[in-house]
């Protein structure tokens, strides 16, 4: 007689041992699907800026800021919230264009950027601000209307405001 009684054959997914080899390989597959997946969607923008690139090296043109500063142009940006309105005080050696285009850019979002029109109304200019008025932006002033040509603006002025601290902001030519 045999002592011995046999194990009754299990199906191949009930087995210990293939589990044991494949936890880690799904495992591996399921992170792997999951990191790729963040990084197309929180992806970093792209930088708007007068840059450009020759060989492996990055450049940045200052012609636009040499060219305010030559115009002695310098500006005071002043929002109010209540009524999304921004006014901008300009002085200068120049003939004061009718519209000027200032571009709100968001330290990490490209979707959150804006661009407002600022119409000339007596000494000053006056545009409508879409969204809230919150956090920290970087400001550019500039006679190009169309946001995509910045690089062909004959001057600029830069700034910057955090709305935790204040409602106004100074624009002056970059410096290097």
């Amino acid at each position: 007689m045999n002592t011995m009684t046999e194990n009754p054959k299990k199906p191949w997914y009930r087995e210990f041992w293939l589990w044991v080899v494949l936890f880690p390989l799904i495992l591996t597959l399921v992170a792997s699907a999951t990191m790729v997946s963040i990084a197309v969607l929180y992806a970093d923008d792209t930088v708007s800026d007068t840059y450009h690139k020759d060989s492996r090296m990055y450049h940045y043109t200052a012609e636009q800021d040499e060219r305010a500063r030559e115009l002695g142009l310098a500006g005071m940006l002043q929002f109010r919230r209540g009524e999304n309105v921004v006014t901008l005080d300009l002085n200068g050696q120049l003939e004061y264009p009718q519209q000027l285009l200032l571009t709100m850019s968001h330290p990490v979002e490209e979707d959150m950027d804006r661009h407002i029109l600022l119409q000339r109304s007596g000494g000053r200019y006056t545009g409508s601000v879409p969204g809230e008025l919150q956090h920290r932006w970087y400001l550019r002033l500039m006679p190009e209307l169309n946001p995509q040509q910045h690089l062909d603006a004959g001057w600029r002025l830069k700034g910057e405001i955090n709305f935790d601290l204040g409602d106004a902001a100074p624009l002056n030519p970059a410096v290097q």
